[in-house]
């Protein structure tokens, strides 16, 4: 591999200058997520500045390529409003997009959106295995009084463990939640932690009451700390020469 057809060797003064500045934010905001899924707002404005200022002067906003950079940050967007993701994975894909507008083939949001994807598909390929081979009677007697087509998600999104577990547990939300009588309300993603304290101690409650047992199975998801994903996929991203994509992407469609 010819090391000059990689992007990073041909950056100038301020592209380095910019680089250095997402990629140390993203590795702030990537411990501040491992360490407690919360990433203040502010967190992202520097680099964002530093990067405007710095595009601004080389000229690189050009009308098309900055719009399909910043695509990337609306399409999380939109999943954030839907409890898919997070917010601050918008926010990083944002500073991505207003850092780098210019591309080749791919933007680098794109890219990076894409990588950073790659371990939660994984984990989701790995539950449903799982689930319908080893937990798959755990599922079928689930009883959802709300949310009844999440039920068939649930083996896609989750895994059983026992209402002790999550009680004593950090970073994992119930998807299945529990009324008493084999009820549960279904859900597939997990609310702020105003909501999520709320659902803790409801089922503190009906533990305490004697409705739940310790040792009975509800669904639950992790909060995955998506920014370290962005994180290594931002940078997988820059490292992946744009020649090569153009190539395989000819290729894909000459063929087809």
């Amino acid at each position: 591999m010819n090391i000059t057809n990689l992007p990073l060797c041909n950056y100038s003064l301020g592209e380095w200058l910019v680089f250095s500045a997402v990629l140390g934010t993203l590795v702030y905001a990537s411990i501040l997520d491992v360490r407690s899924r919360d990433i203040p707002e502010i967190t992202w404005l520097p680099a964002s500045i530093i990067a405007l200022a710095v595009n601004l002067m080389y000229g690189n906003y050009v009308l098309m390529h900055t719009v399909f950079s910043l695509v990337p940050s609306a399409i999380v967007l939109i999943m954030a409003f839907l409890g898919l993701m997070g917010g601050a994975d918008s926010l990083a894909l944002l500073m991505i997009g207003i850092a780098f507008p210019k591309f080749l083939v791919v933007p680098i949001s794109l890219l990076t959106l894409i990588y950073s994807l790659i371990p939660p598909i994984i984990l989701m390929i790995y539950y449903l295995i799982v689930n319908v081979t080893v937990n798959r009677k755990v599922f079928k007697v689930i009883n959802c009084t709300e949310g009844k087509f999440a039920k068939y998600l649930l083996p896609l999104l989750g895994r059983p463990i026992s209402v002790e577990k999550y009680l004593m547990g950090r970073f994992i939300y119930p998807l299945t939640i529990p009324l008493g009588n084999s009820e549960f309300i279904c859900r597939t993603y997990f609310g702020d932690d105003d909501e999520e304290e709320k659902v803790r101690r409801g089922i503190e409650e009906l533990v305490r009451a004697g409705v739940l047992r310790p040792n009975d199975k509800i669904i639950v998801t992790p909060a995955l700390p998506h920014i370290l994903f962005i994180l290594i996929g931002f940078i997988i991203a820059t490292l992946t020469p744009q020649l090569w994509l153009a190539r395989l992407i000819y290729l894909v469609i000459i063929h087809h």
